[in-house]
Formats: C-alpha cells, sequence, structure tokens
C-alpha cells in the first residue's frame, strides 16, 4: 500500500515536471505596469509573449504591451519556434 502511494507521487511530480509552459523567458522584453493607452503607428514587429504562454505577433512593442495579456516581448515576427 505505501510502496504504490510513493509511486504514484513519482509519477505526478515526473508528469507535472514535463509540462512545458514557461514562466520567464531570458531574452523577454517586460511590459511596463502602466500600459500604453495610445501607440505610434510603427511598424517593428514583436513576437510577444501572453500569461497563458502563448505567443502572438504584434505591430511594435508598445502595441503588444497595450494588451493586460501580454507579459513580454521579442523582437521579431512569432515563428513555429516561439
Amino acid at each position: 500500500m505505501i510502496l504504490r502511494n510513493v509511486l504514484y507521487l513519482v509519477l505526478l511530480i515526473a508528469v507535472s515536471a514535463c509540462q512545458n509552459t514557461p514562466t520567464k523567458v531570458s531574452n523577454l522584453t517586460d511590459c511596463p505596469e502602466v500600459r500604453p493607452q495610445v501607440c505610434a503607428m510603427i511598424y517593428a514587429p514583436v513576437c510577444a509573449m501572453g500569461k497563458n504562454g502563448r505567443f502572438t505577433s504584434y505591430s511594435s512593442g508598445c502595441t503588444a504591451c497595450s494588451h493586460e495579456e501580454v507579459v513580454g516581448y521579442t523582437p521579431g515576427v512569432c515563428t513555429k519556434e516561439n
């Protein structure tokens, strides 16, 4: 009985360690606490990471950070590797 419980615990830890949700990307430019309300119409594409860990392309860092769900961004359009 104890051995089975230990086995379940080890299996649970192993499965939870396999989740691929990044909490922090090292080269990510963080969005400011006070979000921009107006952005210049400059096209400088960025790949932004949302709070859910998904990446979306935006026309600029300002545009990306104007969305509350965006955590930060990196320069360039998102690719399949993001």
